[in-house]
């Protein structure tokens, strides 16, 4: 009769099973530290989001008092606008008016004399600014001089002769008083449809 050792047989599948149970032990392990690992950096990353909230809030709270003096800085700025405008403004015009007077000192005709000078009258406001020119000539061609030698001042346009009307200043010396009107050149005021279409 034949003996069947059971002993080595059994111990052989107990040797398997354990090597299963360990493999499924290594394998649940493996889980739990991928798990572990998985929230731990979850974890590290909510920190290291909560800290840079903080340093910005700590920021944002140190640059509060430079943002107050910006905006009131900014409102001095928005308050003082009109004024900065009509400075400017003026300074413009005083150098328009300075040049306008230089070019009169060095371009009247010999024998032309100039009595009145109005600056700044305006018919239409839609329309340039006009200046008007009064004064006495020996002779109309003097007139028609001084006409030629305004049209080459560039603040000036559509320079035209009122009137001219001959008066006697003795019996042998003749006199021409005249009247001249020029445009100044930019001075026509703009409506709102007018500059919006001007910046498109």
């Amino acid at each position: 009769m034949a003996v069947i050792n059971l002993i080595e047989q059994e111990r052989h599948l107990r040797r398997q099973f354990e090597r299963k149970v360990r493999l499924i032990g290594l394998a649940w392990g493996a889980v739990v530290l991928m798990v572990l690992a998985g929230w731990g950096g979850v974890l590290l990353y909510l920190g290291a989001l909560q800290f840079q909230s903080a340093r910005i809030q700590e920021e944002r709270t140190k640059l509060q008092p430079a943002v107050q003096a910006l905006q009131r800085t900014q409102a001095e700025l928005n308050a003082l606008q009109p004024l900065v405008t009509t400075l400017q403004s003026a300074r413009t015009d005083t150098g328009r008016w300075q040049r306008f007077f230089y070019h009169l000192s060095q371009h009247t005709p010999p024998n032309c004399f100039l009595t009145h000078v109005e600056l700044g009258k305006r018919s239409d406001p839609k329309k340039p600014m006009e200046v008007v020119i009064r004064g006495t000539a020996e002779s109309q061609e003097t007139v028609g001089e001084l006409m030629l030698r305004l049209n080459q001042n560039p603040d000036l346009e559509n320079i035209r002769l009122d009137f001219t009307q001959e008066r006697r200043l003795s019996e042998s010396v003749p006199a021409f008083d005249f009247q001249l009107t020029a445009q100044v050149k930019g001075t026509a005021v703009q409506t709102k449809e007018e500059k919006k279409d001007g910046q498109q």
